[in-house]
């Protein structure tokens, strides 16, 4: 089962960081359904992350989960 940790407030996030070497990208990003990714046959949504470096970050999550996750961001947009 996948996890995904949604911050509602995230101002000023992750400063464990700090001292750790960053790529920060705004372009390159790509989200694809997966329409059975789950093994359940659910969908699961692929996010591609191509790095200045050549390399390539992919990261899965459940559909459910992520359109949660949009719904929270949008209801927490809105306070």
């Amino acid at each position: 089962m996948p996890k995904l940790k949604i911050i509602l407030e995230g101002d000023g996030i992750w400063r464990d960081l700090k001292n750790k070497e960053i790529i920060h990208v705004t372009e390159g990003i790509q989200i694809a359904i997966l329409k059975e990714g789950m093994k359940s046959g659910a969908s699961s949504i692929s996010i591609r992350i191509d790095l200045p470096d050549g390399r390539t970050v992919i990261a899965e999550t459940s559909l459910k989960l992520f359109i949660n996750a949009a719904a929270a961001f949008e209801a927490a947009s809105r306070e």
